[in-house]
């Protein structure tokens, strides 16, 4: 493992290549060109598991509201934590990163980066557990 800069202030340990954020584009961005190009889409969420401590959040997506098959799906994972936005809302930032999963597979992804900036920040959030 090597020690990478996450900003200007910490340090935490890496076993990948360290990444920039910026280059990694919001949900709330997404789902923004989203509802531009399908003003008439549906999207649905559904709790797959729930044990208090951790949740798989599924995305269902579809292009019209009336569609019988949907268009793409997306499926996120999240675990409670004592600190940080895990510690109050786990459950809808699994939400949140599922949709983004889901939007990115419908082809909704800046340049190929298909992890949203939420799902980077849950891997930087990670990362600071094994801080240096």
């Amino acid at each position: 493992m090597r020690a990478i800069q996450i900003d200007n202030s910490r340090t935490v340990k890496a076993t990948n290549m360290a990444f920039d954020l910026s280059n990694y584009e919001t949900v709330e961005t997404r789902l923004a060109r989203f509802w531009e190009s399908f003003p008439d889409g549906r999207i649905e969420t559904t709790l797959m598991n729930y044990d208090g401590e951790s949740c798989i959040v599924r995305t269902v997506i579809w292009k019209h509201r009336d569609d019988a098959q949907p268009t793409a799906t997306g499926y996120a994972h999240e675990i409670h934590s004592d600190r940080g936005v895990n510690a109050t809302s786990f459950v809808e930032n699994g939400e949140t990163s599922s949709i983004g999963r889901c939007l990115a597979n419908m082809g909704f992804a800046t340049q190929g980066k298909r992890p949203s900036r939420e799902e980077m920040q849950k891997v930087e959030r990670l990362s600071t557990n094994t801080a240096v």
